[in-house]
């Protein structure tokens, strides 16, 4: 079981189908009953606390909020989720710094639900989203769910929510970032790496360049570079335009995280038809049933998906994101990373999800380093093993470099 639940990566596919089932059939009963759940607001949450208090409520749970903890919360947050842990059984964080509710989570053994994180998803409108989607598509398509996301990718924490819950559930992903609100390439990765493939990804003028191919640009995952259509390379004359349009049009749903304060809209099978333009679809708000959904998930705890093997020393790498917890407090959230392709020299922190590459690998029993890759650190047992990003970094921490391959 995982401690904290910050992204839908993080989950099972039979979980997130579970979740988005509990949306469309709400719990009637009390699940919650003779639990206590804290909501403390200390950051940037994506939906009003109140949200929150009112779905543990109506699932039978007791409720505790941040001033009820005294002047604690306002001095140090990790600390009143500490004391709030005391007394609750599930809590509800939000937290200007990536991995907070993971920390929290560790520190306290409690189901954690995070409610907001800066650059971090939005789980109950995600979730929300992934329900809609399902509940538009016609009951006829056997095929995995086919969904455009669409407009300020970078900035929309809702879209963010809804990519995760799509890559969980294997559904097909179609990127149609506004001109700078791409995806940042960690969160491109964390998507592949879930799916095992990377998502068609294009940028469009228009809208309704998405439906008539016109000024329509593939993005290409490999580079920065981008490649119109027409002239991709080792692709027969025209087949590139037949297949992208047979993406676009096979598109089940279509979301546009607007920014700028508008609202975001929903539109099913939006290319389905050959109009001119695509339609203007519905406003979409996150439905209390969403939120309800995740707090009946904390009574059996949250399921882990299996992960690739974890990197934890206090030695060596430590996460260097401006915006993560470990990062900014390394002694509440020890340093934590996924080893990504099962070998030692590409990582991704397990609080924030950004990546790091290690050179060099020590054994903290015999004090000695080696170059990553080598014959000596590939004999490194994992229970010893210390990694660094330079050879600098692993003498400043007074590990000496190896006769081989020290570097």
């Amino acid at each position: 079981m995982s401690a904290a639940l910050s992204s839908f990566l993080d989950l099972p596919r039979d979980a997130v189908e579970a979740l988005a089932a509990a949306v469309l059939a709400p719990r009637t009963d009390a699940p919650l009953a003779g639990r206590v759940v804290a909501v403390l607001d200390q950051g940037p949450t994506c939906l009003p606390p109140a949200a929150w208090v009112a779905g543990a409520t109506r699932l039978g749970a007791g409720v505790i909020r941040s001033a009820d903890l005294g002047g604690v919360e306002s001095d140090d947050a990790f600390a009143a989720a500490l004391e709030a842990a005391r007394w609750a059984d599930v809590l509800v964080t939000s937290h200007p710094d990536r991995g907070f509710a993971h920390a929290v989570g560790v520190s306290t053994s409690r189901p954690v639900i995070d409610a907001g994180e800066r650059g971090g998803e939005d789980l109950a409108a995600g979730l929300s989203l992934l329900a809609a989607a399902r509940a538009t598509r016609p009951k006829r398509r056997r095929r995995p769910l086919h969904a455009a996301v669409c407009g300020d990718l970078r900035e929309s924490r809702s879209a963010r929510g809804l990519l995760s819950a799509l890559a969980a559930v294997g559904a097909t992903q179609l990127l149609v970032p506004a001109r700078g609100r791409d995806l940042p390439h960690d969160e491109l990765d964390r998507l592949a790496r879930r799916t095992g493939r990377q998502a068609l990804r294009f940028e469009a003028r228009s809208m309704r360049s998405l439906l008539d191919m016109v000024d329509t640009v593939l993005i290409s995952p490999e580079t920065a570079a981008q490649l119109p259509l027409f002239r991709e390379v080792g692709v027969p004359p025209g087949e590139a335009e037949r297949r992208v349009r047979r993406e676009v049009e096979d598109t089940d749903v279509l979301f546009v995280a607007a920014g700028n304060g508008a609202a975001d809209r929903l539109v099913a099978e939006p290319f389905r038809t050959r109009r001119v333009g695509v339609p203007a679809g519905q406003e979409h708000r996150t439905g209390r049933a969403a939120v309800e959904a995740l707090l009946w998930m904390t009574t059996e705890g949250f399921p882990a998906r299996p992960s690739a093997a974890i990197y934890a020393s206090e030695l060596g790498l430590t996460c260097r994101s401006a915006h993560c917890f470990a990062a900014r407090d390394p002694g509440r959230a020890p340093p934590n990373f996924e080893l990504l392709d099962g070998g030692p020299d590409e990582l991704a922190c397990s609080y924030c999800a950004a990546r790091t590459t290690a050179a060099f690998a020590a054994s903290a029993e015999k004090g000695r380093f080696h170059a990553v890759g080598s014959a000596d650190a590939a004999r490194v047992l994992p229970r010893n093993l210390v990694l660094f990003r330079s050879r600098g970094e692993a003498l400043e921490a007074g590990f000496v470099a190896s006769r081989r391959g020290g570097g």
